[in-house]
C-alpha cells in the first residue's frame, strides 16, 4: 500500500465516520439516549477502517503480510485520532473564533 492510498483511505474513513456519527447522534438525540460522542466516534472509525481495509485486500487480491498489517493498524489508529478530534472540535474552534471576533 502506497502512502497515497493510505492517505486517501484515511480521508474516506474520516468522512464516512463523521457522517455516520452525526446520523447516529441525531437518532440518539431524538430518543434522549445517554451516550459518549467520542467513544461512539472511536468505535465507528475503527469499524469503518477495518471494513475498508478488508475491501481493499479483496479488491486488490493482496495477501496479508506483516508490512500491510502494520499499515492497516496505522490506518485504524489514525482514523481513531481523526474521529476523536473531528467534528465537535472543529465546531468548537469555529465558535471560539466567532466569539473572539464579536468581542472586538
Amino acid at each position: 500500500m502506497t502512502i497515497e492510498i493510505l492517505c486517501l483511505a484515511l480521508l474516506v474513513v474520516s468522512v464516512l465516520t463523521n457522517l455516520t456519527v452525526q446520523g447516529i447522534r441525531s437518532i440518539l438525540d431524538k430518543k434522549s439516549a445517554n451516550y459518549s460522542a467520542n467513544i461512539m466516534a472511536a468505535i465507528t472509525s475503527v469499524v469503518i477502517s477495518a471494513a475498508l481495509s478488508a475491501a481493499y485486500l479483496v479488491w486488490t487480491e493482496t495477501a496479508l503480510n506483516s508490512k500491510l498489517a502494520v499499515e492497516l493498524i496505522a490506518l485504524m489508529y489514525l482514523s481513531f485520532l481523526v474521529a476523536t478530534n473531528g467534528y465537535d472540535k472543529i465546531m468548537q474552534a469555529i465558535k471560539q473564533i466567532k466569539d473572539m471576533a464579536d468581542s472586538k
